[in-house]
């Protein structure tokens, strides 16, 4: 079955290859030329997926994937930055705002393909194969909306943040090295590096407010969330 794709992209040549080949795969595609006009039609759309540049005239991408976000209708909508940056502090801040993937122009469409199939299979199975809440301590981790609550408090979060929560507590009092992390949560995304994983967990800790001091640093090895 083919999936909805809006595509946020001011280069004319791009949306153009991209559209004609997503919709050979079967794929209907939304594309927008600015973030503005993106923007004024979102109550109209439901996608599977956002492919957003991040330099854009007008609202750059950053500012777009916030309103995206913030927007609940689209709260698990996976987004793929796409970008002609290739700078790996770029991809860092692709990221730490909470991209679900990152892909550098020039592209080959296979591969945009093969990351569209990834973080909309990664979503789906987060959605529909693991529909549960867990409780372990004072906290309920709902995987199917990717929130987390504690004491009433409910603090939504992106797929990897959840994921990442998640192995933290389940390993509470356990050291989990940032290699570990990265195995767990990228897999075979060669491009992260230990940097990512900083960012991740400081927006985590940020997210969690008071509980967030748990997730505790191990100096030149990796983290841990501490059970007491």
């Amino acid at each position: 079955m083919g999936l909805d794709v809006v595509l946020i992209e001011d280069e004319e040549d791009v949306v153009d290859f991209v559209t004609y080949f997503l919709q050979k795969e079967g794929y209907q595609v939304f594309p927008f030329l600015r973030g503005e006009d993106f923007l004024e039609k979102m109550d109209t759309l439901l996608p599977d997926v956002i492919i957003l540049d991040l330099m854009l005239p007008g609202i750059d991408g950053l500012e777009v994937f916030r309103y995206i976000r913030e927007y609940p209708r689209f709260g698990n909508v996976p987004v793929i930055m796409l970008t002609a940056k290739s700078d790996p502090l770029d991809v860092v801040l692709g990221l730490e705002v909470g991209a679900d993937d990152y892909i550098t122009k020039p592209f080959h469409p296979r591969e945009l393909l093969a990351r569209i199939k990834a973080v909309v299979r990664r979503t789906s199975f987060s959605s529909f194969s693991e529909r549960e809440v867990l409780k372990i301590g004072n906290f309920w981790l709902d995987s199917d909306h990717l929130m987390v609550k504690e004491n009433g408090k409910e603090t939504y979060l992106s797929w990897r943040e959840f994921r990442l929560f998640e192995l933290l507590i389940k390993n509470r009092g356990k050291i989990i090295s940032r290699q570990q992390i990265l195995d767990s949560i990228w897999g075979e995304d060669n491009f992260i590096t230990d940097r990512v994983v900083d960012v991740y967990i400081a927006n985590l800790r940020k997210k969690l407010g008071n509980s967030g001091n748990k997730i505790v640093t191990v100096r030149g090895v990796g983290y841990k969330f501490e059970s007491s």
